[in-house]
């Protein structure tokens, strides 16, 4: 579909019928248009109202363990605030995404029981009833897609503004995922530390990517090597999707120890400069229709 602000309506028109364009697809593109317009909007909800969703009170106690668990005690419940812009949306994707809520010591009887559940499964059960059907799709969609993971930056495409990824760990998954910043800035070798997840018409990479230079694949693979050994130890049937689902955040505990041994600060806390920034996130994403998608 052209560029709708760059075609007046008098100009002929890209198809090339020989017709002025507003007789000819500007109605159909600017239809076209407005539909994308209303699938990003649905997505970017969805993604504000998890994050709302992870920050009720009944999550309190598994914001604390997650935040523990997927930052190395580095980040805690009272240091939250401090954290990057980008790290807030690391941390808040994987919790989402791949945490599992341990509600257990309550029953439906005292309200909705999220015991096990993904938290993103666990939004889709309360808001079932409250969302359009773009959202509901969304999040369909998102539930069912693979676990996050590291992935070498096999191909860069800046003018489709697409990259195309080789998943580390799971054998024979490649992806072509829509990302401007990836796009443009990455170079063919590096990993990734994504979460490639489905839109309307494609992929695009969620939350904030990690991203680690080739030189460090070796080293990550032998990491996950030994943690997937010891997980199966006591998951024995456990599939590597299973095992990445359940571990995943030792992604983020490779490259903080390597920022670590790179004597760069491994999160912002440790830079001045760049904390603080996910408080003024976190704020700004919560002021949002949560009324409308909340149906206790």
């Amino acid at each position: 579909m052209p560029d709708i602000g760059k075609v007046g309506r008098n100009d002929l028109c890209p198809c090339g019928s020989g017709k002025k364009y507003k007789r000819c697809c500007m109605l159909r593109d600017k239809a076209a248009q407005a539909e994308r317009v209303a699938w990003e909007r649905a997505a970017q909800d969805m993604r504000i109202a998890l994050i709302g969703f992870a920050r009720e009170k009944t999550f309190v106690q598994d914001l604390a363990t997650s935040l523990s668990t997927f930052w190395q005690d580095r980040y805690t419940a009272s240091s939250i605030h401090l954290m990057s812009e980008d790290e807030s949306l690391r941390f808040f994707d994987w919790f989402s995404h791949d945490y599992s809520v341990q509600r257990s010591d309550s029953t439906e009887a005292d309200g909705p029981f999220y015991g096990g559940m993904r938290l993103i499964e666990a939004y889709r059960k309360d808001a079932a009833d409250a969302l359009s059907d773009k959202e509901a799709w969304i999040l369909d969609g998102w539930i069912a897609s693979p676990p996050g993971s590291a992935f070498v930056l096999a191909e860069v495409e800046p003018e489709q503004e697409q990259v195309i990824l080789r998943d580390l760990f799971i054998e024979g998954r490649v992806v072509t995922a829509q990302d401007a910043a990836a796009a443009k800035h990455g170079q063919a070798g590096q990993i990734l530390l994504a979460r490639p997840l489905p839109d309307h018409d494609g992929v695009h990479l969620a939350g904030a990517t990690v991203v680690l230079p080739a030189s460090e694949e070796e080293g990550l693979r032998a990491s996950m090597a030994r943690a997937r050994e010891a997980y199966l130890e006591e998951h024995p049937e456990a599939t590597e999707m299973q095992f990445l689902r359940d571990r995943a955040y030792l992604l983020t505990h490779y490259a903080l120890e390597w920022a670590d041994r790179e004597d760069r600060p491994a999160v912002a806390v440790d830079d001045p400069e760049a904390r603080g920034q996910g408080g003024q996130v976190l704020r700004k994403l919560v002021r949002w229709k949560q009324t409308r998608t909340r149906v206790r």
